[in-house]
């Protein structure tokens, strides 16, 4: 195992059109091998959807394990841990982009991309196809990619367009797959995007329901019934999965202790970091960081 995981930056040396660097990369492939480049965990500073037509294997993402075969999407956000590991290879697309795609004019509702197709809370980060999903999604990336290799005006719009359109198509299809509710502009819909907002950015310091009840001006039963709604289960429960998750890509890094690590995630005391941990996972900090190790 590495001693730190290796953060992957966003290459913008491809090629540049409209005088400025593309902040999205599209690339298309046919490789038929079992081996990609990065075949250690690893992360990346940007957003990554994968499309593999005819493949199989398991996709390591953030320490669960999703065995996959034939068209499937793989979705991939910002610091996540992961790492593919393919039994036979197959033609596929990546599309990558940065954080900034959601805030440059790509629509109100574009954060909805990030915090529900990205996310930690109810998370598929692997979506399989059906043959007509795929049909449709590699025409839409087709076109996506013709529009990628042009260098005219108008072609940066364009593509945004395209990517938000791909999107869009895989969140549809995530619902079909999954039985999931419609995402909606509304009061609870905003809410509850604003929980997760505030939890990604607060977890270190802010651990109970009331203190992000009280940002969200509800209660903590409001909020309790609306992540309940939504997600399936208590805004508590998330709140710690949120931690133990962050917990275990620091052990991951091998860098901190146990009890730094608890200090980083706001924990004063480093045996309640130790028995939160092991009520969450069953298992100690120390079992978990051999657990790594034995699967290098």
């Amino acid at each position: 195992m590495k001693s730190k995981i290796p953060t992957h930056p966003l290459n913008k040396s491809f090629s540049k059109f409209e005088g400025q660097e593309r902040n999205i990369i599209i690339a298309d492939f046919d490789d038929r091998s079992k081996i990609f480049d990065r075949q250690y965990p690893h992360r990346h500073t940007y957003y990554e959807i994968f499309l593999l037509q005819d493949s199989t294997g398991v996709h390591h993402i953030d320490f669960e394990v999703y065995p996959f075969s034939g068209p499937v999407i793989f979705l991939t956000a910002p610091e996540q841990v992961h790492q593919l590991i393919r039994e036979k290879g197959g033609h596929g697309f990546a599309i990558q982009f940065e954080d900034d795609f959601f805030d440059n004019d790509n629509g109100t509702d574009s954060k909805l991309y990030s915090y529900f197709l990205f996310d930690h809370f109810k998370n598929h980060p692997v979506i399989p196809l059906t043959v007509a999903e795929w049909d449709k999604l590699k025409t839409l990336v087709d076109m996506s990619l013709q529009e990628y290799k042009n260098n005219v005006s108008g072609t940066s719009s364009l593509i945004s367009a395209y990517v938000k359109i791909i999107l869009m198509e895989i969140l549809r299809i995530r619902k079909q797959h999954f039985q999931e509710q419609e995402i909606q502009t509304d009061i609870q819909h905003q809410h509850l995007l604003d929980f997760k907002r505030l939890l990604n950015e607060q977890y270190t310091t802010h651990h109970e329901v009331q203190d992000y009840a009280e940002q969200l001006r509800i209660t903590p039963r409001k909020l309790n019934s609306l992540v309940k709604e939504f997600l399936d289960k208590s805004a508590s429960q998330v709140i710690k999965e949120r931690l133990l998750l962050e917990a275990k890509r620091l052990l991951a890094i091998n860098k901190l202790n146990t009890k730094e690590i608890g200090y980083e995630l706001g924990f004063e005391d480093p045996a309640y970091f130790s028995r939160f941990f092991k009520q969450g996972t069953g298992i100690t900090a120390a079992e978990f960081k051999k657990s790594l190790e034995k699967t290098d």
